[in-house]
């Protein structure tokens, strides 16, 4: 018999390690995901800091400017 023949042993221990293998593989991906999310917040935290900064910046050039 060849082994394509054989079928699937569903409770072979291959079979077992690969379900661990892609649970572990997938924990990995969604902690992966999850850190780029907090990123993503964090970077856009920041640049809304910088453009707050920014502006008051301008609006005291500004003003620096028309008193002269």
């Amino acid at each position: 018999m060849t082994q394509r023949n054989q079928g699937i042993d569903i409770n072979s221990p291959e079979l077992d390690c690969n379900k661990k293998c892609f649970k572990k593989e997938k924990r990995a991906i969604d902690v992966m995901i999850k850190g780029y999310q907090e990123m993503a917040e964090i970077n856009l935290k920041i640049s809304k800091l910088c453009f707050e900064v920014e502006s008051e910046a301008d609006d005291i050039y500004i003003r620096l400017t028309e008193c002269d």
